[in-house]
């Protein structure tokens, strides 16, 4: 639970500017440091400028809390490491920027576009950038996979491609797939292969009743998170 002097009230943008913290990740960079919980906390306090307490660092080593963006920032200061070590993957075009230590400006000139363009891009993660543009992007922000397809908007897509692809004839779907996710196509056979033998094993086996209800509903679940698994199946650089 927060103390009163901890920093509450940022706004929305400040805490998507990073991923969600990884808790096990926070932990585990404490214990390898060999510091308890008060010795961090007074860590960061002296980074934000006021008092922070140790139930606060518990409740976000066990999940039960996120860090803003700011507290992220202290936590790295105080366990010596970068905020991208405490971090999830990136998902928006605002989180590859800012886990870079990059400014709007820098990418900007860096891809190629107006900064009020490049802007508009990271404020709605939509990009329409050019073919020599978005080559520039990946050299620049480095985004993964899965934040590139999300910055064009063909998650949905590719969620139809997927769960026509585990429960069909794969191989055709190799093609249209890696239109959409810049990887190359042989990774994409690969796990695409993966995820169709993957959801092949969720097999009723002739089971009835509550057996065959259960089965059933992981089978829905595995397409409902299909893009999910595709990720987990591919290099993470583009």
């Amino acid at each position: 639970m927060s103390s009163p002097g901890d920093l509450h009230g940022a706004s929305e943008g400040e805490n998507s500017a990073y991923p969600p913290l990884e808790p096990r990740r926070a932990a585990r960079l404490r214990e390898e440091l060999g510091l308890t919980r008060g010795q961090v906390a007074w860590a960061v306090s002296a980074f934000q400028g006021r008092p922070f307490h140790p139930d606060t660092l518990l409740a976000w080593e066990q999940g039960a809390e996120v860090p803003t963006a700011r507290q992220v920032d202290a936590l790295a200061a105080a366990l010596w490491c970068s905020p991208g070590d405490l971090l999830g993957e990136p998902a928006t075009l605002l989180q590859c920027r800012r886990l870079l230590g990059l400014t709007v400006e820098q990418v900007a000139v860096g891809v190629g576009m107006t900064r009020d363009r490049y802007a508009e891009a990271e404020r709605r993660n939509r990009w329409r950038g050019s073919g020599r543009q978005t080559e520039a992007l990946f050299e620049v922000l480095r985004p993964s996979p899965a934040c590139f397809v999300g910055a064009c908007g063909r998650t949905g897509q590719l969620r139809v491609l997927l769960r026509e692809a585990v429960t069909g004839w794969w191989p055709n779907y190799v093609r249209p797939v890696a239109k959409i996710v810049p990887v190359a196509p042989a990774e994409i056979h690969r796990a695409l292969e993966q995820l169709h033998l993957a959801y092949q094993r969720i097999d009723n086996h002739g089971r009835i009743g509550a057996a065959a209800e259960e089965i059933e509903r992981e089978a829905l679940a595995f397409l409902d998170r299909v893009d999910e698994q595709l990720w987990r199946r591919l290099p993470q650089g583009a």
